[in-house]
């Protein structure tokens, strides 16, 4: 099928351009002697998971149990869930997917890990566990300090084994240059060694400190602290991985195809792909809701839940109603999970449909 023959909103995948994507963090990775575990909560796919195992990536890592479940049905054993499993109906269900693959979860206090704890106990079983570190972002993890005693309270649970630590420099997506992005990773870096090195004598975790996202995945080097690094929204690419500098519009894999459904007056057109089809999710810099592959100018300013409004000022183009566009999204692991499936294109020709297999996996 040609591209133009699509009906839409369709969610495209670049194939050229993917490859390309994660060839190039597998090159990051093996520069910085730091093993790659990609967060597949981008793309919630199992052959792009495959792809990035294929190209290097020592493991995966995933959001939710639920992701867990569908990547582990795959024959994907060596997981990472980067979140606090809390609930006796999720810590069951982890403790059924430890009996049939490599899991490892992350844990920040006493009152998520005893659960966990008391349940692996009963099945006569031991966990990995990761202790999360908050390093700026002040979202979940365990402030620095507090990691010495932390990790001692773990260690007196049974059915953990206490491996490792992870953080996640989130607030890279606040730094004003690329100087402060370095800046955060070298932060995130120093902290991360810290904590390591005191909580070093109380569990075997130096092979194991895992942190990055896509913005800071340039600035790691040999021995800067962290052995692992787990981003997830290079392998797309989107307006907000160009506003932190780790991409550029030519390498954007992924496009939502739409089509032109009203042109109501110039220099305005309207599409069929509004925040269903795009997500709502803002840019760090960037105004507006997405931008057109076919003319960057080209911005999707406002979405309904159906409509996105295009404002062609600034822009060549000159959109009639049933021309076909394609839109980069600012968040495209927003985009993803919009779609049951994505359709994989190379050149103009759509040669492969990939299930979204892991989509809606919220718990």
């Amino acid at each position: 099928m040609l591209i133009s023959d699509v009906d839409t909103p369709a969610l495209l995948i670049n194939l050229d351009r993917l490859r390309a994507n994660i060839d190039r963090m597998a090159h990051l990775a093996r520069n910085a002697d730091m093993k790659l575990r990609p967060h597949t909560k981008t793309h919630k796919c199992v052959e792009i998971a495959k792809m990035q195992l294929e190209a290097g990536a020592s493991g995966i890592t995933v959001a939710k149990v639920g992701e867990a479940e569908v990547m582990a049905e795959a024959g994907i054993d060596d997981i990472l869930i980067a979140h606090e499993v809390v609930g006796a109906a999720k810590i069951e269900r982890l403790v059924q997917l430890a009996k049939r693959a490599k899991i490892a979860v992350g844990v920040d206090s006493v009152e998520a890990a005893m659960p966990l704890s008391m349940m692996l106990a009963q099945h006569g079983m031991r966990l990995r566990v990761l202790i999360e570190v908050d390093i700026g972002l002040h979202r979940c993890g365990v402030q620095p300090d507090a990691a010495v005693d932390f990790a001692r309270a773990i260690n007196a649970l049974p059915g953990l084994n206490l491996v490792g630590l992870f953080a996640y420099p989130g607030h890279v997506y606040a730094a004003r240059n690329e100087n402060e992005a370095a800046g955060i990773a070298a932060y995130e870096c120093r902290i991360m060694s810290d904590v390591a090195h005191r909580v070093g004598p109380l569990a075997s975790i130096a092979g194991w400190i895992s942190g990055g996202s896509t913005p800071t995945a340039p600035h790691y080097h040999s021995e800067c602290g962290l052995t692992e690094m787990r981003p997830g929204s290079y392998v797309f690419g989107d307006r907000t991985q160009i506003d932190r500098w780790s991409a550029k519009p030519g390498d954007c894999a992924m496009t939502v195809l739409a089509t032109v459904v009203s042109t109501p007056e110039p220099g305005r057109a309207v599409l069929d792909a509004g925040s269903k089809a795009l997500a709502s999710d803002l840019a760090p810099a960037s105004a507006g809701h997405g931008m057109l592959k076919e003319d960057n100018a080209a911005v999707v300013v406002k979405v309904n839940e159906e409509h996105g409004f295009v404002d062609l000022s600034q822009s060549h183009l000159k959109l009639r109603v049933g021309d076909k566009v394609e839109v980069i999204p600012n968040h495209c692991c927003a985009a993803t999970n919009l779609y049951d499936e994505m359709l994989i294109v190379k050149d103009s020709e759509v040669v492969e449909t990939w299930r979204v297999a892991a989509r809606g996996k919220l718990r």
